[in-house]
């Protein structure tokens, strides 16, 4: 009781109304080493949480973390959420690469990167998927040759989200022919060094997230090794399962979100009883699984369960669902382009287009089920 009474004096005077409300895309702060803010108050919402270690709550002090315990981070959390507190940053540092750095990383790595991530001054990027290498990502190809105290590196990654943005990349590659996925080794890579090529894809959204990404002899110190050589496979396994439950709440990150039925009362559709219905139906499967990611965050804490392809897979095709009803509540303003789409109709339209990368980032959906079919149903592998 202690605790959460000195977490709301705290958010009482530290978190500016401004911060208390839905947050647009425009206002996102990305964490980077150009870190921009939209507003004061967002600054002085990101230097509060930061300060005191609440951006990454459960890391040691030592390494910019809060230092906090299970049930002193549940609090914190629901206080935040009782206030509708923006995130103060978006960082891929601390939802993924982070935990990773904690459990595989030698103490120079922890000590140079986990304060950095910490406190927003690095934007990373992922560098797993090839263009020949998707769904079957053990079959990379992006080499990384031992030099001296640096790898070389020849290749390319594809669908790279922000790379053209980006501080660093987490990268696989292989350092080995000898097995397929044995031959994986897990690196961090600067992307200002020379040899790398960014090119931005246009999707039909008319927006540029994913990049392709080109390595021509990069030389990266073998000290950015993340674990031992040939190890990368089980990190990026265990990477993509932080990826997947970070994709299951994707509202944790702060994306615009648009309930469907409140867009269905705001433009009067009552009519439209089918529509209502399905939003209906939608809003139910939504709450049982928030419900559902609430029981299994608890269980994997007790080191019981790992929900994460289920919950990847249920919760992003209910994310694609709520964006076409969403859409259908547009009417033929959802056929606009996005030039000419205002206020909401805007966020809609992009955020419909781009929910359907969603079942396919992190683990496609058919590769969900086939590994829930495998690994959780003992259904046979043929």
């Amino acid at each position: 009781m202690e605790f959460r009474e000195s977490i709301k004096a705290w958010l009482e005077e530290n978190c500016p109304p401004s911060m208390r409300t839905p947050m647009p895309n425009s206002e996102q702060v990305w964490a980077s080493s150009k870190i921009s803010f939209p507003s004061k108050e967002a600054e002085e919402w990101f230097k509060a949480m930061t300060a005191n270690g609440f951006c990454t709550p459960d890391w040691p002090q030592e390494y910019g973390g809060a230092g906090l315990n299970d049930e002193e981070i549940k609090i914190l959390k629901e206080e935040l959420l009782n206030i509708n507190a923006r995130p103060a940053q978006i960082n891929f540092g601390i939802t993924m690469l982070g935990p990773i750095i904690l459990e595989y990383a030698n103490k120079e790595q922890k000590e140079l990167f986990l304060p950095k991530i910490s406190r927003g001054e690095i934007w990373w990027c992922q560098g797993f998927s090839e263009p020949g290498s998707g769904s079957d990502l053990a079959s990379l190809s992006t080499s990384a040759t031992k030099d001296g105290d640096h790898y070389v590196i020849n290749g390319a990654k594809i669908w790279t989200s922000e790379a053209n943005k980006a501080d660093y990349m987490y990268c696989l590659v292989r350092t080995s022919k000898e097995s397929k996925q044995g031959g994986i080794s897990f690196i961090l890579i600067d992307m200002n060094s020379q040899g790398i090529e960014v090119k931005p894809i246009k999707l039909l959204s008319g927006q540029s997230p994913f990049c392709q990404v080109f390595f021509s002899d990069v030389r990266v110190p073998v000290a950015n090794l993340i674990g031992e050589e040939n190890q990368g496979w089980e990190i990026a396994k265990r990477l993509l399962a932080l990826e997947r439950m970070m994709m299951s709440d994707l509202g944790s990150e702060g994306a615009v979100d648009v309930d469907p039925m409140k867009l269905f009362k705001e433009r009067n559709l009552t009519k439209e009883t089918s529509l209502y219905y399905r939003i209906v139906r939608h809003s139910m499967r939504q709450n049982a699984i928030d419900l559902t990611m609430s029981r299994a965050a608890m269980e994997a804490r007790l080191g019981s369960f790992n929900p994460s392809m289920v919950l990847k897979y249920l919760s992003t095709e209910e994310v694609q669902q709520r964006w076409e009803l969403n859409l259908y509540a547009l009417g033929s303003i959802g056929i606009k382009d996005l030039e000419s789409a205002q206020g909401d109709e805007f966020d809609i339209i992009k955020s419909f287009f781009y929910s359907k990368a969603y079942t396919i980032a992190g683990g496609s959906s058919e590769i969900q089920l086939n590994i829930i079919s495998k690994n959780i149903l003992g259904l046979p592998n043929e």
